[in-house]
């Protein structure tokens, strides 16, 4: 096989997928979940892990262990059986619950944990909240300028802990996809269906919206500067990203590398669909001063079904590539999909991130020192249930779910999942961490993966293209493809670690 048949041939590899079962996503993906909960339990109730010692290296490879290779492996060798893996993990947990009365915790232990953990992954220090939007002002009160100093908000568990999973997950199958270790049934889907990646797509952007948040909650006055100057930030945000589109689409042009044209397009990429998500969030602040960014979002996901229905479907999925808009067709009207998922992401941020989930929608907001974690959690699981019933009626008048489009059951699946996902993490922390009470930790390798979510996928996208050009992976034997990623795994999370110390 020559390598133009190659090159063929793993284009046949990644297309004409339609999914798999729902549910076993879900196994895979909770498989994180249970792992975290085994090392909460473990660095909570025994001694295997001490955090208060400068021995990195142990920890980070009982941390890889825990937190990894099961992920791994649920992807690819026991994707048919990741159900049985988290009963093993639960049992796990629970058995070392059991065995252990009370956690092991001395003054010492947790003053070092708080010098160590109290970092700001989410950036999360939204000291000096400004208690006046200058458009909502009376007279009155616009003449006196009421600053609150709140205590600093640390970093969540959940919220870290979350991120990370979809930040692993999405690295795993980056690669994974490309050796047959990997069921084809969790690639990409190529027209309707449902899959692990079409999940991870939308994760990403879902997640991102949510720590887009912080901006706002740190000076709710900035929502009311000029448009223009508003702009121009968003604009230098998004540099940086669209550059790293072209400098991807140059490279896949210049070494004739496999694309999947139906995914994006001929020259659209990933990252042109994150880079131009602040421009068009900074469009749609001006409707914000009227309605909440989750009805902003809602507003453009239903338009766009509509503009879908009425032929902009059969638009995407069968004309023919003759412009630069038609070759991008799928890129660009994909697009108004994830911005949706971006802005309902950025609403839920507002309950996430301050110490009081509801102080972004207080009337006169002050400051409240008192975490309320248990309110946080009723308030994400109303929320689970309002997505999972417009994803339900979405199904009911006969949407089918299709990443391809990003239409309005992708929409509500993706938010109703991650939202889902939120509130079972935020139970792993409630049960383990008192963050509030400087009581909280978390592995090495979700606070790296964490900070650095931008600098990980960026440099899993290059690992994976260097694989790629050095071996053919689609000849490549199971156990072979399993040690190549447990190593690319390995490099992806020692570096994030190396760029967090």
């Amino acid at each position: 096989m020559d390598e133009a048949e190659y090159k063929k041939a793993k284009e046949e590899w990644v297309t004409g997928h339609e999914g798999g079962p729902m549910m076993e996503i879900y196994f895979i993906s909770f498989v994180f979940l249970n792992s975290f909960a085994l090392w909460s339990a473990t660095a909570k109730y025994t001694k295997i892990f001490d955090y208060t010692s400068n021995n990195i290296i142990s920890n980070f490879l009982l941390e890889y262990i825990i937190l990894i290779i099961p992920s791994l492996l649920s992807c690819t060798l026991l994707a048919g059986y990741a159900f049985y893996l988290n009963v093993i993990l639960l049992i796990l947990t629970f058995l070392i619950i059991i065995n252990n009365s009370s956690p092991k915790s001395t003054s010492d232990e947790k003053k070092k944990k708080k010098n160590r953990w109290e970092s700001d992954s989410e950036d999360e220090e939204l000291s000096e909240l400004s208690v006046n939007d200058e458009k909502n002002l009376t007279d009155a009160d616009s003449k006196i300028k009421e600053e609150i100093d709140s205590d600093k908000i640390k970093k969540k568990p959940f919220l870290s802990a979350y991120r990370s999973c979809m930040m692993i997950l999405t690295c795993l199958s980056i690669l994974a996809v490309d050796f047959s270790v990997f069921p084809r049934r969790l690639a990409k889907t190529e027209t309707y269906g449902t899959s692990l990646m079409d999940l991870g797509v939308g994760s990403f952007v879902f997640s991102s919206g949510i720590v887009a948040a912080r901006p706002f909650l740190k000076k709710p006055e900035n929502r009311f500067k000029p448009f223009k100057g508003q702009l121009l930030r968003a604009v230098r945000q998004a540099l940086p990203i669209l550059i790293l589109g072209f400098i991807r689409l140059m490279m896949v042009k210049g070494v004739d590398y496999q694309e999947h044209a139906s995914e994006y397009g001929i020259h659209w990429n990933f990252f042109f669909t994150l880079g131009f998500l602040p421009i068009f969030v900074t469009l749609c602040r001006t409707l914000h001063k009227y309605v909440r960014f989750s009805i902003v979002g809602l507003s453009i996901a239903t338009l766009y079904q509509i503009t879908l229905y009425l032929g902009l479907e059969d638009y995407i999925l069968y004309a023919h590539r003759t412009d630069l808009i038609s070759s991008n067709k799928e890129g660009i009207c994909s697009f108004w999909g994830y911005l949706s998922m971006f802005l309902i992401g950025l609403d839920i941020g507002h309950y996430i991130l301050p110490v009081d989930p509801y102080y972004a929608i207080r009337q006169n907001r002050r400051a409240k020192k008192k975490p309320k974690p248990q309110k946080l959690a009723m308030i994400l699981f109303s929320l689970v249930i309002l997505f999972w019933l417009g994803f339900i009626f979405c199904i009911v008048i006969g949407i089918p779910i299709s990443r391809r489009i990003a239409n309005l059951s992708y929409v509500f699946w993706v938010i109703a999942s991650n939202t889902t996902f939120l509130v079972l993490f935020q139970i792993v922390e409630i049960t383990f961490f008192e963050y509030w009470k400087n009581e909280r930790n978390l592995p090495f390798i979700i606070e790296a993966v964490n900070s650095n979510g931008l600098a990980v996928f960026l440099l899993a996208n290059l690992l994976t293209g260097l694989v790629n050009l050095s071996i053919r992976t689609l000849f490549v034997n199971d156990s072979l493809a399993e040690c190549i990623l447990a190593g690319y795994m390995f490099v992806i999370v020692a570096i994030a670690i190396w760029f967090n110390i």
